[in-house]
């Protein structure tokens, strides 16, 4: 049961990573044509990425935990890496930002509430560790429940700018405390928990879509916000604000 959850959780994250291209493509004053360009190329990029972890988890690769560091580390490593560059320096990192309502920059994080859920079901399962879960040291599921309400004051003008960073940091602190237990819950040099199950699931096919998924859209749209704020914060206020996003996005 839990795979099947995986996956078509894993394609809803996906339909909205496309979704939200498409939107910040037409919001930034690209043509339906290149709208739909652009959405090609991101589908083509996540398809590829989803490839990826698909074949390096079936090949067993990652489960092998002997090694210093793990091989699941150093294939997570570099998507956090690419996460980071994607959403905070490129030109498609910057269109997202200035493309989308802060609202929907905010609000998206919602998502994490299915994903905590799931991993809840994980442990029921037998499958992942407690300390990995709500019940345990993994509060990610405040950011989800709390980014509702932080997305409808920004969607009313009614979230201030020290409002949406304290969010923000305090999402991406949580994301990081969940990513830490998973690393230090896993067999090897690296464990800190001992108990039982260890987190040598997410080397498995679907859950490696945990890290490379799930983690890594959370990260970034934090790195978008973050990028919106920033360019706010730099622009003449408050004319510049008043801007179209294509007019922003091009200056």
């Amino acid at each position: 049961m839990t795979p099947t959850l995986v996956v078509s959780l894993v394609l809803i994250v996906i339909l909205g990573h496309l979704v939200v291209a498409w939107l910040a493509a037409r919001n930034t004053g690209l043509s339906p044509n290149q709208a739909r360009g652009m959405t090609l190329r991101v589908a083509i990029v996540l398809a590829a990425l989803l490839a990826l972890s698909a074949a390096a988890s079936a090949s067993g690769l990652l489960a092998n935990f002997d090694a210093t560091p793990p091989y699941l580390m150093l294939f997570i490593l570099p998507h956090a890496v690419f996460t980071l560059i994607v959403g905070s320096i490129s030109p498609y990192g910057r269109r997202l930002a200035l493309g989308l309502p802060i609202a929907a920059l905010v609000g998206f994080q919602a998502f994490r509430i299915p994903v905590e859920l799931l991993l809840h079901e994980l442990y029921s399962e037998g499958l992942a560790p407690i300390q990995l879960t709500y019940l345990g040291r993994n509060f990610d599921i405040l950011t989800g429940l709390t980014a509702i309400p932080v997305a409808w004051l920004a969607a009313r003008g009614k979230a201030p700018r020290w409002l949406l960073l304290a969010w923000n940091w305090v999402g991406l602190t949580l994301l990081l405390n969940v990513v830490g237990t998973a690393l230090t819950s896993m067999p090897g040099p690296l464990r800190l928990f001992i108990n039982e199950p260890s987190a040598r699931f997410i080397a498995e096919f679907p859950y490696i879509f945990v890290p490379t998924v799930f983690v890594t859209t959370a990260l970034f749209g934090h790195v978008l916000l973050f990028h919106r704020l920033r360019i706010e914060a730099r622009a003449p206020a408050p004319a510049a604000l008043a801007q179209p996003a294509a007019d922003q996005y091009h200056g």
